[in-house]
């Protein structure tokens, strides 16, 4: 019936301009007015209930919850009960995520919902109304289920993090002793091959930076020959970082023992020998 009732309304789009054309048209001629001013009635009648129908809730609209607020177990799982209008169809939706669910009331009008909440949000908000005869929603109620194990997960999480955290820093240590080392094995292994002696090497706190020292009359060789050494010494020393899963220091030195620069790493990645 409701459903005819909101078909019919629809005639009111085209009952009220015929009427008001016909009530302008009997102006003009001068015809009596009352034929056009009930057709202008009745279509008026048919566009307030159609908004009726279409927007205002009609039939029993009864919503009871046993409780607007709900604590979750341990595992974090909460029920949600209430009485509506017998075999009533029931919307929760939620105010903090984009859950909505449909559930039916049995004949008594009983309904509950199930929650499984773990690891959630501390709070959650839900809206709860009866669907009426015209698919509205009839007033609707809050209810707010607490999490009862969101502190529990949310420390799991902060320890998980802070392990994560230990054993990156951990790995993080071992990668650059373990660079270090190869680096100092490197200097060592290149002081024999070129100096017959073995080279020191130094890093600076942060390894951003790697200063290699050869002996003093090192100054006295060809810029070619310093150039070989420079580019033998940098070139491995970046290897060594990529197997070592660490940063390679942005900035490597030659120096001899009184600290005169021989060659160095420049901002563009290139070498200068001195």
């Amino acid at each position: 019936m409701m459903n005819f009732l909101g078909y019919l309304s629809l005639f009111s789009f085209i009952i009220i301009p015929v009427a008001i054309i016909w009530i302008i048209v009997n102006l003009v001629i001068k015809h009596k007015q009352k034929a056009p001013l009930i057709t202008l009635l009745v279509g008026i009648v048919l566009l307030i209930t159609g908004i009726s129908l279409t927007y205002l809730p009609i039939g029993n609209t009864k919503l009871e919850l046993d409780s607007t607020h709900i604590n979750t177990d341990s595992d974090g799982l909460a029920t949600l009960t209430g009485k509506a209008s017998p075999n009533s169809t029931v919307e929760i939706s939620s105010d903090n995520s984009p859950f909505d669910d449909y559930i039916k009331a049995n004949k008594s009008g009983k309904f509950e919902e199930y929650f499984d909440l773990n690891g959630g949000r501390k709070k959650h908000v839900y809206s709860v109304s009866v669907l009426t005869k015209n698919n509205v929603n009839g007033p609707s109620k809050k209810v707010t289920i607490t999490n009862a194990t969101y502190k529990r997960v949310q420390k799991a999480k902060e320890e998980s993090i802070e392990k994560e955290n230990r054993e990156s820093t951990s790995k993080s240590q071992k990668n650059k002793f373990g660079f270090e080392k190869s680096v100092k094995e490197l200097a060592r292994n290149t002081g024999k091959n070129f100096f017959n002696e073995t080279l020191k090497v130094k890093f600076n706190d942060e390894d951003s930076e790697v200063t290699f020292y050869i002996p003093d009359d090192s100054t006295a060789l060809s810029k070619e020959d310093k150039n070989k050494i420079a580019t033998y010494l940098f070139n491995r020393t970046d290897k060594l970082a990529a197997i070592s899963d660490v940063e390679s220091p942005t900035t490597k030195f030659i120096q001899t023992y009184d600290y005169n620069t021989i060659a160095r790493t420049t901002i563009t990645g290139g070498i200068k020998v001195y």
